[in-house]
């Protein structure tokens, strides 16, 4: 069994979500609290090979009504400009969402990020193309347990044609 669910999610890359879930549940218990969560997965997609897409695809959301008067706490791997978290935000605001915060394990230090921060920053990154730990180059490198740069010989021997304008 274990091998069926490994085929079924090896490619969705919800590593930092999986040890931040953890760590809340380890957190709620300490506490003695209840805090009712469950989790739902939306896929923003913002990058081919490591140029930024025109718009950011959104997928996975689901029924609308269900965010209604909810609190979202959207978990990111990383924010590099902020236009894709913004977009996302943007679209759970119209929801009529209670609240919308944002956790990001990585946040990148670059000139070109829109003045967005995120509620919650694990690790600020140098303005590089980071894989591994569930982040990916071309859906390569998710399955690393480390955060790592990809180099340009890495770049070029895992691209892919492009199909969108960059922004």
């Amino acid at each position: 069994m274990s091998m069926d669910i490994v085929d079924y999610y090896e490619a969705c890359g919800f590593k930092f979500l999986a040890d931040l879930v953890d760590g809340l549940e380890r957190t709620v218990r300490a506490r003695g609290i209840v805090l009712p969560m469950s989790v739902e997965f939306v896929r923003v997609k913002s990058y081919v090979n490591d140029v930024s897409v025109h718009e950011p695809i959104l997928t996975g959301l689901g029924d609308p009504s269900e965010y209604k008067d909810k609190n979202v706490l959207v978990v990111e791997d990383i924010i590099d400009t902020g236009k894709t978290i913004t977009k996302l935000i943007s679209h759970l605001d119209s929801l009529s969402t209670k609240s919308v915060k944002v956790a990001s394990l990585l946040v990148k230090r670059t000139s070109t990020r829109d003045k967005y921060r995120p509620d919650f920053v694990g690790f600020e990154v140098p303005n590089r193309f980071v894989v591994g730990y569930a982040l990916d180059y071309n859906d390569n490198f998710r399955d690393l347990h480390h955060i790592c740069v990809i180099n340009e010989v890495g770049q070029k021997k895992f691209s892919v044609p492009c199909t969108s304008k960059p922004v």
